[in-house]
């Protein structure tokens, strides 16, 4: 496994060697516009994470038309933005619909960047969005488990398969105990615990498997498997966490899960900036039988999961978890009645942009609502990372873990960090604190850290991964 205190940068200055390399700065991604409404504005960004090349960025429609062209100087992004009820929203707008769908966008690059979604592109007068690091087509894989959540009681829960690649076998097997089930349509069946069907999905074409509104199905553990590399998007247009019913506002979720191969045995785990004493939902898959998993830290335990199984940890305690076998880590920020207010305006100062209802939240500081994003393993951390917070949420916050012994090496927009809260295991450290909207730049000469990014308003969130390495370091079962 890479040692997270290595020192030497990842060359990733070519199209060639990112994709060598197996970064997340690519020059080819598949954005997808989900199902968050086409009455607001959806917005993917792509960050220049060079320090003396432009790149020259082009999106393009499912058609192969294309949207806007930009050329973004070094170390600085562009956000192409697709405007409310434009023709280019709603021709790429995904339904909450099963079925072979071609409205998978394209967003190339001469240089390789790091690009990230945002659904929708605003927070002023919206009540449910999300974001999504977007992960480069070199860097998919051809097998992966999929984390999701049992869907609330009017919403559904989906997941998108994605090739950039013409008669591309996918095949799907739900897992063997879900509950409930899948809606049909468009040729493909409904899927029950333990079913399996297999489509052929073409370039721009997503095999898009969604639950029916109300239903108790929970699809984490879902493998995907395919004859070439896919991307796999798993969200929900309107979830609420954790369970059922636990508030008026629900709130839209998305992320691009990383395939197995990247998975890793090692994870320093850090809660989201506390909005008062609420804590954060968390679920460990396992990638084979036998995977014990061992927690140090504020939490400690121990707990063994077979292929495909998952854990559910319910915590605001931050830790570290390593497994004898690889395994991922998703990570849920809950909905915000699960924060008891008013909200604390020396922690969180100013007010909210998007407060646009009267209906009373009762006792809860009303920041935040329903995110998913999952955590890099420390084996995958990075160097440097370019990457945006919007301006249209009223507080922005990014978390930062690191090897203590390297904090100092750290610099964020060329500024020093603030002091580190050591993890209470190793070396591993770190910091959660505000960040002001717009590009930002973050990097060390010295050590390898992992950061997260997400931001807080009234009844809405975003979060995202603000990058990671996808070298294949697991091998999967069979």
């Amino acid at each position: 496994m890479p040692d997270i205190n290595d020192t030497g940068p990842v060359d990733e200055s070519t199209c060639e060697l990112a994709a060598m390399n197996l970064t997340s700065a690519g020059c080819v991604f598949a954005p997808t516009v989900g199902d968050s409404g086409t009455d607001l504005p959806w917005a993917v960004v792509a960050a220049n994470t060079s320090g003396n090349v432009d790149a020259n960025v082009t999106l393009y429609g499912a058609a192969g038309e294309v949207i806007e062209a930009a050329v973004v100087a070094p170390k600085q992004l562009h956000t192409f933005i697709l405007p409310a009820l434009s023709a280019a929203l709603t021709q790429h707008a995904m339904p909450v619909q099963t079925g072979v769908l071609k409205q998978v966008l394209r967003l190339e690059s001469d240089v390789p960047v790091v690009a990230y979604q945002f659904s929708p592109y605003s927070s002023s007068q919206v009540a449910t969005a999300d974001a999504s690091l977007l992960l480069p087509a070199h860097a998919w894989g051809q097998d992966y488990l999929v984390p999701s959540y049992h869907n609330s009681d009017f919403s559904a829960s989906w997941v998108s398969i994605i090739s950039m690649v013409d008669g591309n076998e996918v095949t799907v097997d739900m897992p063997a105990g879900m509950q409930g089930g899948t809606e049909a349509g468009g040729g493909v069946p409904g899927l029950g615990g333990g079913s399996t069907t297999t489509h052929t999905v073409d370039a721009q074409q997503a095999l898009r498997i969604v639950s029916p509104s109300g239903s108790v199905a929970d699809f984490t553990g879902m493998r995907v498997s395919s004859t070439a590399p896919v991307a796999v998007m798993t969200g929900s247009p309107a979830m609420s966490l954790p369970g059922p019913g636990m508030n008026y506002y629900k709130d839209y979720l998305e992320e691009q899960v990383p395939p197995r191969t990247a998975w890793g045995k090692d994870y320093a785990v850090v809660k989201f900036r506390p909005r008062s004493d609420e804590p954060d939902l968390y679920r460990f898959i396992a990638d084979k039988d036998g995977t014990v998993l061992t927690f140090t830290g504020e939490h400690q335990g121990e707990v063994t999961l077979d292929e495909g199984q998952f854990h559910e940890l319910l915590t605001a305690a931050s830790f570290r978890v390593e497994g004898t076998e690889a395994f991922m880590v998703a990570h849920y920020m809950l909905s915000q009645d699960q924060s008891h207010g008013p909200k604390d305006d020396a922690e969180y100062p100013g007010a909210f942009i998007s407060k646009t209802s009267d209906i009373p939240s009762g006792d809860t500081t009303e920041l935040g609502d329903p995110a998913i994003t999952f955590i890099p393993p420390t084996a995958q951390h990075r160097n440097n990372y370019t990457f945006l917070t919007p301006e249209t949420y009223g507080w922005d916050m990014l978390t930062v873990v690191a090897p203590e012994s390297g904090w100092n090496t750290i610099e964020l927009d060329g500024a020093a960090l603030p002091s580190p809260t050591p993890l209470g295991v190793g070396d591993l450290a770190y910091a959660r604190f505000l960040i002001p909207d717009g590009p930002h730049d973050i990097r060390s000469q010295s050590v390898k850290f992992g950061i997260e990014v997400y931001g807080y308003d009234c009844r809405i969130s975003y979060a995202y991964p603000g990058g990671l390495s996808l070298g294949e370091i697991n091998q999967p079962p069979g």
